[in-house]
């Protein structure tokens, strides 16, 4: 059976913290306008400029929340995703979900980390959907959504590839300082089945889109090193302080 020891996931309260100013910045410009109407502020030319003022910068502070919040809650989505698929995994491998790790000057947070008897595997999560195109060595890659009356948006997001590059030399160097000598690899996971990949990347650039092609590459993984059970459990235990968790 599956070891998961979880860490705790800071956007989860985020999200919520977001949904409920959204909400309040939502209500807030009918109560405002309620009360505007109810003391006849109108005949005040004065207050009802200040009236409309504060009525427009509360749907512009909604329209700001409301973007973050789908952000937000659009990873925190494919993260749980993630973890619903990796347990569908057997064996006994150790799994950490929302792993802090920091080395140095070096911080950052894996979506998991699962320490096999094949080896170390990072797996980081996105739930970009439309077409995602780059290559191994941009800076930034592109998202381009396609609607259904003809809009097409495009934005960029920072390269993963560098991302989880920067991912594995932080636990690699963790692991090194504890005279723990261990290969690192990572695989990159796009969880939304509305995902379309265009990349250009090299042969050990491991990515996954939708739950089944994840789960066939976590079965079949093989680094040609076997851990052994001990050595698992010496790489969680330092990984367990490095975080505290």
């Amino acid at each position: 059976m599956n070891k998961i020891i979880r860490g705790r996931n800071v956007n989860t309260k985020k999200v919520k913290a977001l949904f409920i100013a959204q909400v309040v910045m939502g209500v807030m410009p009918v109560l405002l306008l309620i009360f505007f109407v109810w003391k006849q502020l109108y005949h005040t030319p004065v207050i009802a400029v200040i009236f409309i003022v504060l009525i427009f910068l509360c749907n512009v502070a909604y329209a700001v929340l409301a973007r973050n919040y789908a952000v937000l809650n659009s990873g925190v989505k494919g993260e749980r995703r993630l973890f619903r698929t990796v347990k569908k995994l057997h064996g006994t491998n150790i799994v950490f979900h929302n792993l802090p790790v920091r080395y140095k000057r070096g911080r950052s947070e894996l979506d998991m980390l699962i320490i096999s008897h094949s080896g170390v595997l990072i797996i980081e999560v996105k739930n970009h959907s439309g077409t995602i195109s780059g290559s191994w060595n941009d800076e930034k890659w592109t998202q381009r959504k396609h609607y259904r009356d003809g809009k097409v948006t495009e934005t960029f997001m920072d390269n993963p590839i560098k991302q989880m590059r920067r991912q594995r030399d932080i636990v690699k160097s963790i692991l090194s300082a504890a005279g723990e000598d261990v290969w690192i690899d990572s695989v990159l996971y796009f969880s939304s089945p509305n995902a379309r990949l265009k990349l250009s990347l090299r042969e050990n650039d491991y990515v996954c889109s939708e739950s089944a092609e994840l789960l066939e590459f976590l079965r079949g993984y093989e680094r040609g090193e076997t851990l052994s059970k001990t050595r698992m459990e010496n790489i969680a235990r330092i990984l367990r302080e490095s975080s505290g968790i």
